[in-house]
């Protein structure tokens, strides 16, 4: 791990950061079928909301597997495009837990970065970003314990659905699955599990719960649940494989025993869903959902070949290998066999939300639902004059005489005043990205973070430059009409050819680019781009902080943690000086200004002849180009490497952390790369990193327990754009700009 970038490249302003947004702070931005149904439950054997006891019938998409491979489509754009172009009302949140295994044994394990018995921290991050997703989009999501041994994890599972439900109390979007499919379970085992975990669910929420049944959830047995209210019950069928003449009974026979059943997972192939799709029995099995009225789930969103291990799926949705994860890659999708069939049934029974929600409120002032995006400013001359109207969201729309005016994205009901309604949706216009342009420092000596360099780029002898953008566009196409500095007296801009075959980044030498060039003041100054608005994109209108200061001192390499045996000699363990400006470096050890345990001779060290630890601090002072050097701490072990045996441990201890995480002393830093986040934490313990849009919404994020150390964060699921990164250890925090490009 290369420390360097850390301490002198990428040190994060810290400050008071505020608290971290969540799904309980997301609102719908459309109309869908929670605003028409609320909170799910039961009745007899039917699924009804729990505010009007309507019968409720919900299709949708299963997500894959939350692996390397599923993960991918976790995003909030992936579900957007199902709500709008599929027309789904449900989506399913399959969290891996510690083996894929259908057998239900403890075999074929998931990476433990992906499962949730390996890396929960990051699954319940995930599972908050998928419920932000929901509920922007109005839609129902199912929690789904992607399990085949649950009984196993009964703890772990009561105590994530514990978690979650207490979360989601009042998100009436949720749906908890419990178990996904048992093996060879029998429902008495199931049923104890359950009531283990259901209890914990009602502790706090009231929503739908779903149980898997034995033998991979084809209802061989069910029931015995219904005193905790709003449980339902799962079936799973895989068109070529289950028949509707061997298995339709299964279901018809439950709800006619009066148990509600939700198919969270069917496939139109065979049961191992990589042989055969089977299009006739799939029609015979949608005929029976929509007979009955079943609630159903499709497996499963991803692309047919996996570009982590080229494992194939013929019952995913996309053809191909790409990952599709963008608001374009997915328009320009190309679907399976399976993918057509399921696209043609879902948008064959979509509903118009918006319609059924002011069905009921109806009179002369009405006007039909009305569609806008962000940027169109008014809708004129659609209202009737003799009549006057009132916006349920004045942040989404108002009235001015007979026009709305839009303000922002979201939605609002419009009641006109003879009592009937109808909806304004306003759709958010996406961002355009700048490539590169972040927030960063650069320091004297000429070191730079955000992987930006500072040279003379433009030959007029001054080594003070960095290129803004090499080819001075968007990602979206459109060209920068503007960039201005804010404090010229930091840093000012210069659109001029780049001399410099090496640093011109992408340019050839003696393009003109825009650029950066400081001035050799020490301070911080705001950069304003813009640039034209592009079809469907807004006007790029984007401000950061560009930072030029002082060096932060550090010490030589060969300043280490060391084990020495008796009278072994360390040579340059003491450097006369601290790096960057040349400052004399002080040492004391175990805090103290000597030590008698081995002698300095210039830099080396001698060491002595006995068991001994001494924790060795650096420090230097402030110049005018340099900060002090503060203390950076080694531990210096001499003969026995256990500490318990060191002649001076009490003195080691007084003034030092144990020896196991010695390397902590240092402040909390961060560094964010291209790819990842790259955390520096001086000491073990809860650690929380989001990433936010530049509209403040929760993108991504998670909390870990961390060890004192140096740690990477992978960013690969964060979708392309520009956004705020927060990190917080206990009262420090960091925040500063990052740009995901394409």
């Amino acid at each position: 791990m290369n420390f360097k970038a850390i301490l002198f490249g990428a040190l994060f302003a810290l400050g008071a950061g505020s608290a971290f947004a969540d799904a309980t702070e997301a609102t719908p931005q459309r109309v869908g079928p929670v605003q028409n149904y609320g909170a799910l439950g039961t009745s007899g054997s039917q699924i009804v909301s729990q505010s009007t006891g309507e019968q409720v019938m919900l299709r949708g998409m299963s997500l894959y597997w939350s692996d390397a491979t599923g993960r991918q489509y976790y995003n909030d754009a992936v579900i957007k495009w199902a709500v709008d172009t599929l027309g789904i009302d449900v989506f399913r949140f399959a969290m891996g837990i510690q083996y894929y295994s259908s057998d239900g044994a403890a075999s074929d394990s998931m990476d433990a970065n992906y499962a949730y018995m390996g890396n929960s921290t990051t699954l319940l991050g995930v599972v908050d970003n998928m419920v932000t997703a929901a509920v922007e989009n109005d839609v129902y999501i199912i929690i789904d314990w992607h399990s085949h041994r649950a009984e196993y994890e009964t703890d772990s599972a009561t105590y994530f659905f514990s978690t979650v439900a207490q979360k989601y109390a009042s998100v009436p979007n949720v749906i908890f699955e419990i178990y996904n499919e048992p093996v060879n379970t029998s429902w008495s085992t199931i049923t104890s599990y359950a009531q283990t975990v259901l209890s914990a669910i009602r502790t706090y929420s009231s929503n739908l719960a779903l149980v898997g049944t034995p033998s991979w959830s084809q209802l061989t047995d069910y029931g015995g649940l219904e005193s905790y209210n709003n449980v339902g019950y799962v079936f799973h069928f895989y068109a070529a494989s289950h028949s509707v003449s061997s298995y339709g009974s299964r279901v018809t026979g439950a709800l006619s025993s009066g148990y509600p059943i939700f198919i969270t997972e069917w496939g139109t192939t065979s049961a191992d869903g990589s042989t055969t799709v089977s299009e006739s029995a799939t029609n015979e099995w949608i005929s029976l959902m929509e007979q009955y009225k079943v609630s159903n789930c499709n497996w499963s969103l991803r692309n047919y070949t996996s570009s982590v291990d080229n494992s194939t799926s013929l019952s995913a949705m996309f053809d191909g290998s790409d990952f599709l994860t963008t608001a374009e890659d997915l328009a320009n999708a190309t679907y399976t066999t399976s993918g057509t069939i399921v696209k043609n049934y879902l948008q064959t029974y979509r509903r118009d939300w918006a319609d059924s929600l002011v069905a009921d409120y109806s009179g002369t002032c009405k006007v039909s639902n009305q569609t806008a995006t962000e940027t169109d400013g008014t809708i004129s001359d659609v209202l009737n004059s003799s009549c006057t109207y009132a916006s349920s969201n004045e942040d989404v729309v108002t009235i001015s005489g007979t026009s709305l005016v839009i303000v922002g994205a979201g939605y609002a009901v419009i009641t006109a005043s003879d009592g009937s309604k109808f909806v304004v949706t306003v759709e958010a216009m996406p961002e355009q990205t700048l490539t590169g342009f972040v927030d960063f420092t650069c320091r004297y000596g000429g070191t730079c973070n955000q992987s930006k360099t500072i040279k003379d780029l433009d030959s007029d002898g001054t080594a003070m430059d960095v290129v803004v953008s090499s080819t001075g566009t968007t990602a979206e196409g459109t060209t920068i009409t503007s960039l201005v500095s804010l404090d010229e007296s930091i840093v000012k801009i210069k659109y001029t050819t780049c001399s410099n075959t090496t640093y011109c980044y992408g340019s050839t030498s003696g393009s003109t680019v825009w650029m950066y060039e400081f001035t050799g003041a020490y301070g911080s100054a705001q950069v304003v781009a813009t640039a034209p608005a592009v079809t469907g994109y807004q006007a790029f209108n984007d401000t950061i902080t560009v930072t030029y200061d002082k060096a932060t001192q550090d010490m030589h390499s060969k300043f280490k943690n060391r084990t020495l045996s008796f009278s072994e000699v360390a040579e340059s363990a003491l450097p006369d000086t601290a790096k960057y400006c040349g400052v004399t470096a002080s040492y004391t050890f175990n805090g103290e200004a000597s030590t008698s345990y081995f002698t300095i001779s210039g830099t080396n060290i001698t060491a002595g002849t006995e068991n001994a630890v001494v924790y060795v601090t650096a420090t230097a002072e402030e110049t005018d180009n340099c900060y002090a050097l503060e203390g950076k701490s080694v531990t210096i072990i001499i003969g026995d490497s256990a500490s318990a045996s060191a002649e001076n441990k009490e003195a080691y201890y007084s003034v030092s952390i144990p020896i196991a995480i010695a390397s902590a002393g240092v402040p909390f830093r961060a560094e964010l790369q291209s790819s990842g986040l790259l955390l520096q934490v001086p000491r073990s313990g809860r650690v929380s990193w989001a990433a936010y849009s530049m509209l403040g919404r929760k993108v991504l994020g998670e909390t870990r327990n961390l060890s004192s150390g140096t740690h990477y964060v992978s960013l690969e699921a964060l979708p392309a754009g520009n956004y705020i990164m927060r990190v917080k250890q206990g009262s420090s925090s960091a925040s500063l700009r990052y740009t995901k490009a394409r």
